[in-house]
Order: structure tokens, then C-alpha cells, then sequence
């Protein structure tokens, strides 16, 4: 028998092709039928090389393809992995690695389709909208269920996955929670109880970054931790603003003992940073959510209360995120925030807003609102 040959760029399926004994040609003229039938016996007979590959072995069923998880990862891959990458460093670590993690780690695939079920229904038509969201909230009930097994024993193993979907866990509050997609959104204190949630939901991923983040720093994932530098530089204008914050905080204290300074001045502080990082240009979804992550609880309780100062800081902030607008989880809610938080404030607390409200909208930005 004559050895089987073959050009290895072809592929295996057509191995043989010239081996094949050829018919005798057709004299009755009509060989269109006779070429086509000679055709198909050969590829049947090439396509039957893959069973003899496969030898006698009984076939493992294989479940069908889940056609929607397959289009959300590559929905992922191709775009949503940039809502949590800040430069060309970060890319090939939450476009590629992340995933490759994922594989060995349920809680977080099911995350990372989840994420990108949201994106798809903030950016596509509304007819698919309710459709993605409703996969998108399947995935994560499964990822949080997963998650939950591993929150009590973070270490080497598992590290990375539970930092990474920490991360997912804060972009996919921004993005299900917009007022957009919330009922009642022309009530103000709905539209804020909204950005609390964030807030709420921001906070509980605290002490799994801190722990996870203490084991992969030095990984091949270090470049997560590289931070933007920058000077603690603001505009004069900025900085009586942020003055004045404090002032009315010590003006507080000095009327009521149990008002509680610390946390405000804390949380002025790390305001004073993130608005020096915006000025610089380093405005970026990392910064905003750092901010978010690093609320005391005892600011977050004090939001629940809808005190005051709280809220003027929380529009401070408004202030920022609108900067960062053109990001499609983030898209209007700063502008739809500060909005509220003016409606709701009475006139002795409104006059604290007129930084964030004509940074934002603009010389009249009080008749646009009104």
C-alpha cells in the first residue's frame, strides 16, 4: 500500500484528495451531477479519518453550548475588560489573565459574565436591555453564592480571583444601580438612597482587597498596585471650598458635642485628595472607587441619616464622577446626584454647593436646576 502523503499546510480533513481513484468521465456529457457526487463521497470519506483518529473509545456526551455565556466572554475580552484597566500595563492582566483565572474560580467567571451581561445592557437597545439584565442578575446570585464559601479563608490560592472580583463587584454596583434603571428616579432621596447602596456595596469589598492584596502585590498582577503619582496641588478656588467644609465641621462640633468631627474630617481629607489627583488629570475610575472603598462606616451611617454635611460632601464628589462621565457604568450619575442633593438641601446648606454646581454646570448652574 502506498504511504499516506499529505502537504502539511493542508488541513486533515482533506488528506488524500489526489489519492482517490477518479472516475471515467461521462459520455453522456452531463458530468455536473457525476463531479458533485464524486465530491461529496470524497469529503466523506476524508471527514471519516477524524472517527479512526478517535479510536474505539466510547464518546463523552459534551453539553451544549451555552451560546450567551460564550458571547458575554467575549464581550469581556473585547471591551468590558477596559471599565477596570487604567493603561496599556493593566490590559493584558484583566483582558487575559483574569479570564485564565476564572477557569479555576466559579464565583469569578460567573462575575466577569455578569459584568459584561450589564455593560451590554447599558449600551445596547432597550428591546435586549431587561433581557441582559436578567442574565446578569443570574450570574451574580451563582458568583455570590461561590463567593461567600471562600470569604473566610483568603490565601495564595484563591487570592487573585477574590481581588479580581472584588474589583467586578464595585464596577457591577455602578453600573445595575444607575438611577436609570431604578423606579421612582424623579424623587430625589431615591436617586441618593441609589448612590448610597454604591456605597454600602463599595465598603463591604474593603478587607478582601486588603488581604488579597497583601499576597499578589509582588505577582505577575503587581502592575494593579502601581498608583498614578501626583501632587497634593488645588486651585485656590477648590481649596477655600475644602476650607470652608472644615469650618462648618468645627462650627458643628462647637454646637452639638455629639457631632461627630473625626469622621467628617477624615472623609474631607480624602476628598481633598481625590479632587488634587482630578485637577492633575489623574481622574480615573480607580481613584473614584478608591474613594468609595475607603468611607468609614460611620459615614456611611451618617448618609443613612440624610445629615447635611454628609450630603454636601457626597456632592463634592458628584462633582468628580461627572469628570468621568463619558465611562459608560458611570455615565450621569454625578450630574443626577448633585442635582438631588440641591433639591433636598434647604437654603442654609445650598451655598456649600456652589463649587461642585458651577464646576459642573456651569455659571447657571442654579436656574438649570430650577
Amino acid at each position: 500500500m502506498a504511504p499516506c502523503r499529505y502537504d502539511s499546510a493542508t488541513s486533515l480533513l482533506w488528506t488524500n484528495d489526489e489519492s482517490q481513484p477518479r472516475p471515467p468521465p461521462n459520455k453522456s456529457g452531463s458530468e455536473g451531477p457525476r463531479e458533485s457526487e464524486s465530491t461529496f463521497s470524497t469529503t466523506a470519506n476524508s471527514l471519516r479519518i477524524l472517527g479512526k483518529l478517535n479510536g474505539d473509545d466510547e464518546p463523552q456526551s459534551v453539553a451544549r453550548l451555552n451560546l450567551s455565556d460564550l458571547e458575554l466572554m467575549m464581550h469581556w475580552c473585547n471591551s468590558t475588560y477596559k471599565a477596570l484597566s487604567r493603561h496599556a500595563k493593566t490590559d493584558a492582566i484583566w483582558q487575559a489573565r483574569v479570564p485564565e483565572e476564572a477557569l479555576s474560580h466559579p464565583f469569578l467567571m460567573h462575575g466577569l459574565l455578569a459584568l459584561s451581561a450589564i455593560h451590554l445592557a447599558r449600551t445596547r437597545d432597550e428591546v435586549k436591555r431587561a433581557a441582559y439584565v436578567s442574565i446578569a442578575v443570574a450570574h451574580e446570585n451563582q458568583a455570590l453564592a461561590f463567593f461567600r464559601e471562600q470569604l473566610s479563608d483568603i490565601n495564595a490560592s484563591n487570592a487573585k480571583a477574590m481581588f479580581a472580583f472584588a474589583s467586578v463587584v464595585v464596577v457591577y454596583t455602578f453600573g445595575f444601580l444607575h438611577p436609570s434603571h431604578a423606579p421612582g428616579t424623579d424623587d430625589p432621596w431615591a436617586c441618593i438612597n441609589g448612590i448610597l447602596q454604591v456605597f454600602t456595596l463599595t465598603r463591604g469589598v474593603q478587607q478582601i482587597l486588603n488581604e488579597a492584596t497583601s499576597t499578589i502585590r509582588g505577582s505577575d498582577w503587581g502592575a494593579l498596585f502601581q498608583l498614578d503619582d501626583y501632587d497634593d496641588v488645588l486651585p485656590d478656588d477648590e481649596r477655600s471650598a475644602l476650607d470652608r467644609l472644615h469650618e462648618v465641621n468645627h462650627f458643628c462640633k462647637s454646637q452639638d458635642p455629639a457631632h461627630d468631627s473625626i469622621t467628617y474630617e477624615h472623609t474631607i481629607e480624602n476628598l481633598a485628595d481625590l479632587m488634587a489627583a482630578a485637577h492633575q488629570g489623574v481622574t480615573s475610575v480607580r481613584q473614584a472607587c478608591r474613594w468609595a472603598i475607603r468611607l468609614k462606616a460611620e459615614f456611611v451611617q451618617l448618609l443613612q441619616e440624610h445629615q447635611p454635611l454628609a450630603l454636601v460632601i457626597v456632592a463634592y464628589y458628584c462633582a468628580i464622577l461627572h469628570r468621568l462621565r463619558d465611562i459608560w457604568f458611570v455615565d450621569d450619575w454625578g450630574i443626577r446626584v448633585l442635582k438631588a442633593i440641591w433639591q433636598v438641601l434647604d437654603d442654609q446648606w445650598r451655598p456649600l454647593l456652589d463649587q461642585p454646581m458651577i464646576g459642573t454646570l456651569g455659571d447657571n448652574a442654579h436656574r438649570a436646576i430650577d
